[in-house]
């Protein structure tokens, strides 16, 4: 088996990007019309202005993140013999050796299923961890699914059901024999 790289779906950035587009322009839309909402449950206008600050500094960053998306795709899942590397470009530490796999399983939150991996050890690949919020977001990861590491393929160039194939197949060929079914 070879080496597979999975890069971000360009067609899922631009979902990003337009929805984006929408609620920074709905923020403004409340920024600068906040005195004419006089009716309904929200009759502050300065709670309205909020609203639209937080809704154009929120969504201002995801048409940022979608910009960047739609120029260069990013390096987001490696899939080889040796094991496998989530988030690559930005975290070298989440590589995990596939006798370190346990298995897969799998959780469907709102819609989004996310693959979970199972690791031996999951409290020494927080320990190794660098970033405090990265950190906390393994240990909230650990105490809620059983691991510190989830792959959700929403925003990838690749299925759910084929990323699991691919990876439940490399766990097959070279990891410790030990799975959870997915």
């Amino acid at each position: 088996m070879d080496r597979i790289e999975i890069f971000t779906s360009k067609k899922k950035s631009v979902l990003v990007l337009i929805g984006s587009i929408v609620f920074v322009g709905l923020g403004i839309w409340f920024f600068l019309n906040a005195d004419s909402f006089t009716g309904g449950r929200i009759r502050d206008p300065f709670l309205i202005r909020g609203i639209g600050i937080a809704s154009v500094l929120f969504f201002g960053l995801g048409i940022y993140a979608g910009i960047k998306r739609l120029i260069r795709s990013e390096l987001a899942l490696i899939i080889d013999p040796i094991g496998l590397n989530v988030n690559p470009e930005k975290s070298p530490t989440e590589f995990i050796k596939w006798n370190e796999i346990l298995g897969f399983d799998e959780i469907n939150i709102k819609g989004t299923r996310i693959l979970i991996i199972m690791v031996k050890d999951p409290e020494v690949w927080i320990e190794k961890e660098k970033n405090a919020l990265k950190r906390q977001v393994m240990q909230f990861n650990l105490n809620n699914y059983n691991s510190p590491f989830n792959i959700a393929a929403a925003g990838l160039k690749i299925t759910s059901n084929k990323l699991k194939e691919i990876l439940n197949s490399y766990l097959e060929n070279y990891g410790s024999g030990i799975q959870h079914a997915v």
